[in-house]
């Protein structure tokens, strides 16, 4: 179902537009100025916008401009019964895919829906080849740096365990033997932190086993809240799950999800404490959100906080390897990085919505088709099963 919204300073022009595009199937929202635009775009994401021209106030052309910078930009069609090629040629070159007079027949507007909506998606697949392209790049090359690592930093270790032996057999001062064994455990850990980098390095070449350890998506979830219930505890975390009954009998491979959802998870409560550490959690409860559904053919699982939230410039570089906003020692920048690869290896997509200060919503679709080769999983999901 295409998202779109109308806007139109024509109130009642564009309540009806809206209403003969829903009954043509889409989701359709108005919007009666730029501004009300601008806020419905950054509430709900449209797919694609049917904008007015000629409005009072923020014009269609400032309008436009505003939407194409946001993120993810939506494809716009002009709509206005200004005939003027100078106009025409301004709003193609905003940005904007198609470009119709008023009154324009509904059956043209719609394929025009049809063909903005198809180029959206066809952008995005690109993106999305060019994105999976580098990160398997970065993971061949994660591999071979991993390996070089890996293997001198196993002698430092072996060869700190010598040295402290010798150390006990050698007779000293004890000041000077604690000082010699304390900068021995200052090797062992920082050469234990190298591993531990290059183990995560590893996980970058992303390769999704359908026919290991299996476990149904409730029950993998209860499973990491458990382990993390003193942290939950201790942050006063209310959690709350909402999952489709179909989740009960899909299995997934444990191992793959398990890593997936345990870095978002860590990632929610991370910001839900950065919130509370900062004094700004105010009087309301943190709370933790956790949902699952079958859609379409696709497993949608969603992870909502009410943390500290993402800054908008940051939302398109939280998946970058490396990247991370937390202090030097709190975070290398691997965890969502990794959930990325892991899901596009998938077939699927993890993206985020976010307001710095109101939380950030993880959303994760996943193919069905991968899990069907999972034992006691069908050839089709729960839900289409149910139906026949």
């Amino acid at each position: 179902m295409v998202h779109v919204l109308v806007v139109d300073d024509e109130r009642d022009f564009a309540d009806l537009l809206a209403e003969r595009l829903r009954t043509r199937g889409m989701e359709a929202h108005t919007a009666y100025s730029g501004r009300e635009a601008l806020e419905a775009a950054r509430t709900s994401p449209p797919e694609v916008v049917i904008l007015d021209i000629s409005m009072p106030g923020m014009s269609g052309l400032e309008t436009l401009d505003a939407l194409k910078a946001e993120r993810p930009a939506p494809e716009v069609i002009l709509l206005t019964a200004d005939s003027t090629l100078g106009t025409a040629v301004a709003g193609m070159k905003g940005g904007a895919r198609d470009y119709l007079l008023k009154p324009t027949d509904i059956d043209t507007l719609v394929a025009a829906i049809g063909e903005a909506e198809g180029r959206r998606m066809e952008s995005l697949s690109r993106q999305r080849m060019a994105e999976t392209a580098k990160l398997a790049a970065l993971g061949e090359l994660a591999t071979g740096v991993a390996h070089e690592i890996n293997n001198p930093v196993q002698v430092m270790l072996n060869e700190a365990g010598w040295m402290e032996e010798v150390l006990q057999e050698t007779p000293m001062e004890d000041d000077r033997r604690k000082e010699f064994l304390e900068s021995l455990d200052l090797i062992r850990h920082q050469a234990r932190r190298c591993k531990a980098i290059t183990s995560k390095l590893l996980t970058l070449r992303c390769a999704v086993d359908t026919r290991g350890v299996t476990a149904d998506l409730p029950a993998l979830v209860r499973t990491l809240l458990d382990t993390r219930q003193s942290r939950i505890e201790s942050l006063g975390i209310r959690v709350e799950e909402r999952w489709a009954d179909g989740l009960a009998h899909l299995k997934l491979p444990a191992s793959e999800w398990e890593q997936v959802l345990a870095n978002v998870l860590d990632n929610a409560m991370d910001a839900m404490e950065a919130l509370h550490s900062a004094g700004s959690m105010g009087s309301g409860e943190p709370v933790l959100t956790l949902s699952g559904d079958i859609r379409g053919g696709e497993l949608e699982v969603s992870v909502q906080d009410t943390g500290c939230g993402i800054e908008e410039h940051l939302l398109t570089r939280i998946f970058e390897p490396f990247f991370s906003t937390k202090d030097v020692g709190k975070g290398i920048g691997l965890g969502l990085a990794i959930c990325h690869g892991i899901i596009e290896a998938m077939g699927g997509s993890i993206t985020v919505r976010s307001t710095p200060g109101h939380g950030a919503t993880f959303t994760i679709r996943a193919p069905m088709a991968v899990h069907a080769r999972n034992e006691n999983n069908g050839p089709e999901d729960p839900a289409s099963a149910k139906e026949e």
